[in-house]
């Protein structure tokens, strides 16, 4: 930093005490994400309200200082790392909770952890389906940015299907409303601010819809002996128009990662796992077809849990996977790749193949329903980052889920791991368009500048 930046960050730690650090190396947590990409901020602020974004933003426009917004740093692609000489704004203190159950909507500040919603709404009968494997870490702000999927994706949507308006301040110290806060508007803005990676705006309120908390069925755990027909499952149960409120698959070695994690729950020889619940008036039924069709497609073993608690035991399985993965290695290179549920299969036949072939082990999960695969190269030592192999390895990845129809990224975003590839996918016209929008809503790049694009 210069004398200028040194002057206006010190008068900043004037004004706001505490709240304001520059001592930023006692906060190793904000110079990452779960990326683990590291860059040491400059300073990082605490905002408590909607007026104090508004005048730091102000405040660091005028001295050129970049923003990076941060709720809990869950993200798996860097979009939460500072740049060089950037200010963390901390959005984790707004934490405004209103649930309005006769219009079944919710008024809430990005530093709400999905899970106090999801709890909230289910005090009066309601429920807020997205639900990320990281719903008892990560914020609400977050799951906007990235328009994070979860569990229940398939049977009921992503955070964009459920969010009917937001607060937000631009990059010219402005408030800009849409959905139920706007007097009206001829362009969905929620939806260009929703999966935007912090670029474009600091959203201060978001207000979702909710609906009836549903009958929810037994839990069902699949054991396969082969990834593929566990993959076939899944293919099978789209096309006869089942559509399960959770599906989720995992393979044989992500499955003895959360073994070891977990200790008390314990899958054996399992090559693969399915996931199942089901929901809604039907959920029995649907429960019952299920089994059927993983017993056509060579389930080794099935167990259907009816109690919730022991139900919650199973979940664990999944919902603490990514940490659980996370230990097994010392670098933990995660993708997420979607490819139509048809073409899961051949997803699956792939990494297992990668598997086999690279010098690493490779793995994956998923939410199984809508194709989305998380993939992981799990290195014991950095040799294979610092010599190109793993990025090579991940443009073979993400050229054959493009090859079945695919994208690139099915939740994480791009942020800074994923950005030389996103012209695999986009043309040159379409990226024009995309780099237009950051340039209307944040001329002078100071939101989260280096993300997203090349």
């Amino acid at each position: 930093m210069d004398e200028k930046q040194i002057t206006f960050f010190t008068d900043l730690k004037s004004k706001f005490g505490e709240r304001f650090v520059l001592d930023t190396e006692k906060f190793p947590d904000y110079a990452r994400d779960a990326s683990e990409i590291n860059v040491r901020p400059s300073a990082i602020f605490f905002a408590e309200n909607e007026n104090e974004v508004i005048e730091i933003i102000n405040d660091c426009r005028v001295h050129s200082i970049p923003i990076i917004f941060r709720g809990a740093g869950t993200g798996y692609t860097g979009g939460a790392v500072p740049s060089p000489g950037a200010l963390i704004l901390s959005l984790e203190k707004l934490k405004k909770l209103e649930v309005n159950a006769a219009t079944k909507t919710a008024k809430c500040g990005p530093g709400i952890i999905t899970i106090e919603l999801m709890k909230e709404a289910e005090k009066h009968g309601l429920f807020y389906p997205p639900d990320p494997a990281s719903y008892d870490e990560s914020t609400l702000g977050g799951n906007v940015a990235e328009c994070a999927g979860g569990l229940h994706c398939k049977k009921y949507g992503v955070t964009k299907d459920y969010i009917i308006g937001l607060k937000a301040v631009t990059a010219g110290g402005e408030i800009l409303e849409t959905g139920v806060y706007a007097d009206g508007e001829l362009f969905n803005l929620s939806w260009v601010l929703i999966g935007s990676e912090g670029l474009l705006a600091a959203v201060t309120e978001i207000a979702v819809r909710l609906i009836d908390l549903p009958e929810f069925g037994p839990t069902v755990l699949a054991v396969f002996n082969n990834p593929e027909d566990a993959a076939r499952t899944v293919a099978e149960i789209t096309k006869n128009g089942i559509v399960p409120s959770v599906m989720e698959y995992m393979d044989g070695d992500a499955i003895d990662c959360s073994n070891k994690y977990e200790k008390s729950i314990d899958i054996d020889s399992a090559e693969a796992v399915l996931l199942f619940e089901t929901a809604g008036s039907d959920c029995r039924a649907e429960t019952e077809n299920i089994i059927k069709i993983c017993k056509k497609n060579n389930a080794a073993s099935l167990r259907k849990e009816e109690d919730s608690a022991k139900a919650e035991r199973l979940w664990k399985i999944r919902r603490n996977l990514s940490k659980a993965v996370k230990e097994s290695a010392r670098y933990k290179i995660a993708e997420d790749v979607c490819v139509p549920p048809s073409r899961l299969p051949e997803l699956v036949g792939f990494v297992k193949e990668l598997n086999k072939e690279l010098p690493v082990r490779v793995n994956s999960y998923g939410h199984a329903g809508d194709g989305n695969l998380h993939v992981n190269f799990l290195l014991d030592d950095d040799k294979y980052l610092d010599d190109g192999s793993v990025a090579l390895w991940t443009e073979k990845l993400f050229k054959k889920t493009l090859e079945l129809g695919g994208t690139l990224t099915g939740e994480h975003g791009i942020g800074l791991t994923k950005k030389d590839y996103l012209g695999f996918e986009f043309d040159p016209p379409t990226l024009a368009a995309m780099k237009v929008f950051k340039a209307v809503f944040d001329p002078e790049d100071i939101f989260n500048p280096g993300k997203m694009f090349a």
